[in-house]
């Protein structure tokens, strides 16, 4: 199964502790990222955890490399914007959404949006659902 990775979720793979474990896991197996998620990791290392752009670099050039990236298109900021007007999401969370809906996933890990929403896609033909999960949450 592949899985979407919300940036509030990979931010924590640079801890240590549980979560970052956690984290590992997911990278482990198929994960799909997007562009805006790259550009928010190296946004919040840089800007809150004050890292070096070379060690930002490196860190990105990993996530490049195991996991699938999908660039953001108009497709993608109009299946936002649809999602927006369905789900009251914010225009950030809205592409996140629309860019794992857009790819082949069917799960998004995120630890900020609601935990078991399930979002029908808008314009999919194939009426595709995509579930949010937590994946910290202890069932």
């Amino acid at each position: 199964m592949k899985a979407f990775i919300d940036t509030n979720v990979l931010i924590y793979w640079v801890d240590a502790g549980p979560r970052a474990d956690v984290v590992e896991q997911l990278l482990a197996n198929y994960c799909v990222i997007s562009v805006q998620v790259l550009n928010e990791f190296a946004n919040v290392l840089g800007k809150k955890r004050a890292m070096a752009l070379a060690d930002i670099q490196e860190l990105s050039n990993t996530l490049i490399d195991i996991c699938e990236v999908v660039d953001l298109s108009v497709h993608t900021h109009q299946t936002a914007l649809a999602l927006m007007a369905n789900y009251k999401l914010s225009l950030y969370d809205a592409n996140i959404v629309a860019a794992a809906g857009l790819s082949t996933c069917t799960v998004l890990y995120s630890e900020d949006m609601q935990d078991g929403l399930n979002i029908k896609m808008p314009m999919s033909k194939n009426k595709k659902v995509l579930s949010i999960r937590n994946p910290f949450r202890v069932a």
